[in-house]
């Protein structure tokens, strides 16, 4: 393989690993709306769960397919919390916060694992950017270096 075709295919392996770095990177901030999301949910649960007493009632979504009819007279209440495929069932507050507490420790190990790509990704993008541009300018001075008579 010429220095021509290298490079050639070294510019196409850097826009390849470009093209991932983003797609990471649009993942990683969905991962972060849904973990966002989860920890609200668990911030409300946590709360109820450690209320004073109150005579108010209400219906309420908290993120993450967790909703809940609140009434301050039971001791727990419960939440109708989606256990997947949009299939939903009645738990109690504590129960709903460990499926939401167990579904955010999955998320981010997740996270983590993009992040660890995302990293992964970019040291191969500074390599192969650098290999590249080194090839590139050896390229660029041997066009410029003039050859050498022939010897007759």
């Amino acid at each position: 393989m010429n220095e021509r075709e290298t490079l050639q295919r070294l510019a196409k392996e850097v826009e390849g690993l470009r093209g991932r770095l983003n797609q990471i990177a649009g993942q990683l901030e969905q991962v972060d709306a849904v973990l966002a999301e989860h920890n609200v949910t668990e911030a409300v649960l946590k709360s109820l769960l450690q209320r004073p007493s109150s005579n108010a009632t209400a219906h309420l979504s908290i993120g993450s397919g967790v909703s809940l009819p609140y009434s301050p007279e039971a001791e727990e209440g419960t939440a109708l919390v989606d256990l997947g495929s949009n299939v939903f069932g009645e738990r109690p507050w504590s129960d709903a916060l460990s499926i939401t507490e167990g579904r955010r420790v999955d998320i981010q190990a997740l996270r983590d694992e993009l992040a660890a790509q995302s990293e992964q990704t970019e040291r191969q993008l500074a390599a192969g950017a650098q290999a590249f541009n080194r090839l590139a300018s050896s390229l660029e001075s041997n066009a410029a270096t003039p050859a050498p008579p022939p010897v007759p």
